[in-house]
């Protein structure tokens, strides 16, 4: 056997150990819809290199797994959620609410500030033990130990002997007496001790004297809540109430539901928030409008700036194109974000460069500053400006390639039949350059109309609307319209109703570019054979 065929099982072997490994932890969490995925990924894989009769699949299936795990599950898992009550409070899945209602714990009223006598001794390894005196017949005694020792030591026991006949705590000679000043010196350490009474009660050191005995206060944790698999009945020991399923993805106890819940199906009630809550329709109006105005400006505008570079620096006469090119292409090597923060503290309406600069015009025509990020105008202004920053080095570099994939012998004969430049441009150079980057600008539209970094990072979504139910500002597109909406409004996170308005974004964004597809395709049949 071949040493590539040995190195491929091997391989093999272990992807298929680690998928193995992964299923049991999506069971445990009850993530159904990734396990399907893992299936199907490690079905794949398994069927193309476990054998040579299908060899053709090798050439495909590392690109659709890659389309799988990073396309289709995403989408398909946000179309799933949509459907879901999955919000601040319904974050688990139900076997979790259970088990960590069942870890909650109570004291009982009688135990609940009640304090007592209580002497911090040291034996000779300099180990702590703590006696509780309650009163004259009740005395419990043992070793102070931390919270992850629980398990290993032994419960207090009464210990009546360490009173004399006249009722005086007496220490034995094996043990130190701590004084007061003492144990403040091991306060730190002291206040992570507990002496075990039982499985559900310990004591604690409470109040630290310097003359006579420390004061100590027992706490008792009795298990709050206990389930019933077979009955689903849930019931609550503090109130001695048993609590019943109810049908949002929560226990009811006496009327009341109890937190946290379970994430439930709730078939299309997130769609119908959005149609009929009118909190919802009067600002998705707006910021929908305003979405496409973004995106289709966005385009045009780096589209317009970058074509006309384009064909300034094609011509051959121009001198130091390279220079003038790497120049442009500049703003395309800077990380968005930083260009974004940069042009945020320039565009500054008190103490930034834009203004300053722009100050002699003010004065000259006697008009009032430019209020950056403060009016609507102003602010649609800035976006659609950094945005043409940011993105006409893109529209440079792919119009420049296509100009030079034209042939020269077109423009040649236009000229032969006495057309004016302007005639061979726009009938011979645009078509043929829309055909090779519709495509492109079609790609560049739909992620204008998702461009939720540069909104959030230059206004925020500001200035805000007034007198709008929900939090949403004039720059807010759908994207940051539903990340304000959903997570950040203020009434904690909602997941479901965030992939809902999500899902109509895709299925919107769809729509529009097969559209657009549809009529490059036109102009492709148009054209293409020139």
């Amino acid at each position: 056997m071949k040493t590539s065929t040995i190195l491929k099982y091997i391989l093999l072997g272990i992807f298929n150990a680690l998928m193995f490994y992964v299923v049991p932890l999506a069971i445990s969490y009850e993530s159904w819809f990734l396990l399907i995925i893992i299936g199907i990924i490690t079905f794949l894989i398994n069927i193309t290199y476990i054998t040579n009769k299908l060899k053709p699949l090798k050439w495909i299936t590392p690109g659709f797994v890659f389309l799988i795990s990073f396309v289709l599950f995403p989408a398909g898992y946000n179309f799933y959620v949509s459907f879901t009550n999955w919000q601040t409070g319904h974050i688990l899945t139900k076997t979790q609410v259970i088990e960590r209602l069942e870890d909650l714990t109570y004291s009982t009223e009688e135990q609940k500030g009640v304090e007592f006598d209580l002497y911090v001794m040291q034996d000779s390894n300099l180990d702590f033990f703590f006696l509780a005196d309650f009163d004259q017949d009740n005395l419990l005694f043992g070793r102070a130990v931390t919270s992850d020792q629980f398990e290993d030591i032994e419960y207090a026991t009464h210990e009546p002997s360490f009173k004399d006949s006249n009722n005086n705590i007496t220490i034995p000679e094996s043990f130190y007496l701590l004084s007061g000043k003492e144990q403040i010196a091991n306060s730190s350490t002291l206040q992570d001790l507990s002496l075990l009474v039982d499985k559900n009660t310990r004591i604690k050191l409470y109040n630290i004297s310097v003359f006579g005995a420390s004061s100590g206060r027992i706490f008792s944790s009795q298990q709050k809540y206990t389930y019933d698999k077979d009955s689903e009945i849930l019931y609550d020991n503090r109130k001695n109430v048993a609590c019943t399923l109810g049908d949002r993805g929560n226990f009811i106890c006496g009327g009341e539901s109890v937190d946290p819940g379970w994430r439930i199906n709730v078939g299309t009630e997130n769609y119908q928030r959005i149609v009929d809550d009118q909190r919802f329709r009067g600002p998705l109006s707006t910021v929908a409008k305003w979405t496409f105005q973004f995106a289709f400006f966005s385009v045009a505008l780096a589209f317009i700036v970058g074509l006309l570079l384009a064909i300034t620096l094609n011509n051959e006469k121009v001198r130091f194109q390279k220079l003038y090119r790497s120049i442009y292409i500049i703003p395309y090597a800077i990380p968005a974000f930083i260009s974004i923060l940069v042009f945020r503290g320039l565009l500054n309406p008190d103490f930034g460069l834009v203004n300053d600069w722009l100050d002699p015009l003010y004065q000259l025509f006697n008009i009032e500053p430019i209020r950056w990020f403060r009016t609507e105008e102003s602010s649609k202004a800035a976006v659609l400006l950094v945005n043409t920053w940011l993105g006409f080095p893109y529209m440079f570099l792919i119009v420049t390639g296509a100009l030079q994939s034209i042939p020269n012998e077109l423009i040649e004969a236009s000229k032969v039949d006495g057309a004016t430049p302007r005639q061979s441009f726009f009938k011979i150079t645009f078509p043929l350059l829309l055909v090779s980057i519709s495509p492109l600008l079609i790609g560049a539209f739909a992620f204008n109309f998702n461009n939720f970094t540069l909104i959030f990072l230059l206004t925020g979504g500001g200035p805000p609307i007034v007198g709008a139910d929900v939090s949403v500002g004039y720059t807010d597109i759908l994207i940051s319209f539903t990340y304000n909406l959903a997570v950040s409004g203020g009434r904690g996170v909602q997941f479901g109703l965030a992939a809902a308005v999500t899902t109509l974004i895709f299925f919107l964004v769809l729509i529009i570019s097969a559209i657009s597809f549809r009529y490059s395709k036109r102009l492709e049949r148009v054209y293409g054979n020139i």
